[in-house]
């Protein structure tokens, strides 16, 4: 197991673990939660867990310098397993070592193939050509042209360094 999924795993397994004592808590409010402390906890704690680990894209160090140096204004990501943030809404930006660097805003989301990504697209995501969006895309998530691909246009609301 490479250190990248280790220290995934950790994280997921201390925010269950926290997950598990905020829903806790609630057992005191007896009144409100009549379903019984094993199944809140369980479900309370699922469903608080995955709350806590939603919203957030993972970055490259330079994928998470250009953006904070506005050199880039979109996010191209894989759309199959992405829950892809509404327009409006703010997502953590976090390194790929889990370290936070930022807040995003969502100004724009859309979908299209991969194949038909322009060298605008590119240009505004950071990459000289759709050809290096492409290669890049391919070294890191394994990018077949008749993907699609989820291109967000992002604003960085705030550095965390």
């Amino acid at each position: 197991m490479d250190g990248r999924l280790r220290a995934l795993a950790i994280r997921s397994l201390f925010l269950f673990l926290l997950s598990l004592v905020l829903v806790a808590g609630f057992w005191y409010h007896r009144e409100f939660y009549q379903i019984g402390f094993t199944n809140l906890l369980i479900i309370g704690g699922f469903v608080t867990f995955l709350v806590i680990w939603s919203g957030e894209l993972a970055f490259t160090l330079e994928e998470g310098d250009r953006l904070l140096k506005r050199v880039a204004r979109f996010v191209v990501r894989p759309s199959e397993g992405l829950g892809a943030p509404a327009a409006g809404h703010v997502v953590r930006a976090k390194y790929e070592t889990g370290t936070e660097f930022a807040r995003l805003l969502i100004e724009d989301a859309r979908r299209a193939f991969l194949s038909d990504l322009t060298d605008e697209d590119a240009r505004q995501a950071g990459f000289r050509s759709a050809a290096d969006l492409r290669d890049a895309g391919t070294s890191r998530w394994r990018w077949h042209p008749e993907d699609v691909v989820t291109i967000l246009r992002v604003r960085a609301l705030g550095g965390t360094r």
